[in-house]
């Protein structure tokens, strides 16, 4: 399916400064007319059959650049929950990653340039969604250490003391990417997300932006989903030890269960940077701007820089020289 203008016929997209559906043609902002799936995986506005992976939801269909969304992709177990819509555009995504990388040394000189701005993409990518709960028992051994001074000796006393802490903590929403073309390392960089504007699932908000359903189910990545809450429960069992010298556990137990999971969508941008014939990839949150990646190093130019230094060092060492032979 896809949302056609009522004005002029043209392709209305989500558009995230506006946060409101707008015809990339004329600009109208009325409710556009949705265009429902005639035939599987063709395009109702060009006619032209597309090619698509089995995981692709919306795509930009490369005959007439309509953004197409297959319906029959959001079926029965493929039924999205929720959705967080994209808050910043390609240009503010590009700005922002820009400023990211602005100060590193040796950027090439046409990263993230307006020649390679087609290669950010919007992305809406699958995520699993988990609300758990969270049992912690901890008991181990703590010292609390004082040190003076008592005339010509320095005294230490140190206080051993047995803790237990047993807790319980409900965790909403920890997200676990569900694709396994992202790279779970770049998409836990990028959180964390705001859970303001989550919603029920629309698919207009996929309208002018790609987005592929889940490869990997809830099951699978509920292990990651524990990992992460373990890591949070470590965070709050260190605030309630945080008064003591050192710590040695004896028992550090977490036991997590699942309360509730959410497939759904999560905004991303992603810049594809071609340098030395090699890929680099960098990611923009699509609501928060918060942006990750590796920037490549220019050969060139730190040849020179080299150069540049080498030889402002090799003058001043000659001028010093020149200065001292004249005294």
């Amino acid at each position: 399916m896809f949302y056609r203008c009522k004005s002029c016929g043209g392709n209305v997209t989500y558009n995230p400064d506006k946060k409101k559906m707008i015809c990339e043609s004329c600009g109208n902002e009325g409710e556009p007319e949705l265009i429902s799936q005639d035939k599987k995986h063709v395009c109702n506005n060009c006619g032209a059959e597309i090619e698509a992976d089995q995981i692709d939801l919306s795509l930009k269909c490369p005959y007439c650049g309509t953004y197409v969304i297959f319906e029959d992709r959001m079926e029965n177990e493929y039924e999205p929950n929720l959705v967080l819509p994209f808050a910043i555009d390609k240009h503010k995504a590009l700005d922002l990653l820009k400023e990211k990388f602005a100060k590193q040394l040796f950027l090439p000189g046409n990263f993230c340039s307006s020649s390679t701005i087609e290669s950010m993409e919007g992305l809406y990518v699958p995520f699993w969604m988990y609300d758990l709960h969270t049992h912690v028992h901890f008991e181990g051994e703590a010292d609390k250490i004082r040190t003076w001074e008592e005339g010509d000796y320095d005294c230490t006393e140190t206080s051993t003391y047995r803790i237990v802490r047993d807790f319980d903590v409900d965790y909403d929403k920890i997200p676990v990417d569900a694709s396994k073309a992202m790279p779970d390392a770049m998409m836990d960089l990028v959180e964390p997300y705001k859970y303001e504007a989550l919603g029920e699932f629309d698919a207009k908000f996929l309208s002018g932006f790609q987005a592929e359903i889940y490869d990997e189910d809830k099951d699978t990545l509920f292990p990651r989903a524990k990992k992460k809450a373990d890591k949070y429960s470590q965070k709050y069992l260190g605030g309630y030890n945080v008064e003591y010298d050192a710590v040695r556990p004896t028992v550090n137990d977490k036991k997590s269960t699942e309360k509730a999971s959410f497939y759904s969508f999560l905004p991303l941008w992603r810049y594809v940077y071609r340098y030395g014939g090699k890929n680099y990839e960098f990611y923009v949150n699509g609501q928060t701007g918060k942006a990750v990646g590796e920037a490549p190093t220019s050969l060139s130019k730190a040849l020179v820089w080299f150069v540049a230094v080498f030889v402002s060092l090799f003058f001043t060492v000659e001028m010093l020289l020149y200065l001292l032979g004249v005294m």
